[in-house]
């Protein structure tokens, strides 16, 4: 399993989602110029999540055409064959399940620590 942080985790799931929608894969999708892969680099320390990207040709041999980097604070800086459409799409909905998952806890743990006798 990659490490990263775990916005950009989100990031790459919704990214994940769109390329099940489009090819049933979890890392092939259709762009505007052609059809695209994603290969995940290597970890990285400050959380980001970052890899290559190559554009498949007809024949089904590939080639690389670029790369992608979501930054730990899940904003997507670079990703070749997505679109910037499919950019804020991934990080508007990556940040609203963040919220949804981690905003609640966070309400629960200050509850509790005002539960606390001292």
């Amino acid at each position: 399993m990659y490490k990263c942080s775990v916005k950009a985790q989100l990031v790459l799931d919704q990214v994940r989602s769109r390329c099940q929608e489009d090819t049933q894969t979890n890392n092939k999708w259709r762009g505007r110029s052609g059809n695209y892969m994603y290969i995940m680099g290597r970890e990285n320390a400050d959380g980001k999540a970052t890899g290559v990207v190559h554009k498949i040709a007809e024949d089904g041999s590939h080639k690389l055409c670029g790369s992608f980097k979501i930054m730990s604070d899940g904003i997507i800086t670079r990703f070749t064959g997505l679109s910037k459409a499919d950019w804020n799409n991934s990080m508007r909905n990556a940040e609203a399940e963040y919220k949804k998952k981690y905003s609640t806890d966070t309400a629960e743990t200050t509850a509790t620590e005002q539960k606390v006798a001292v």
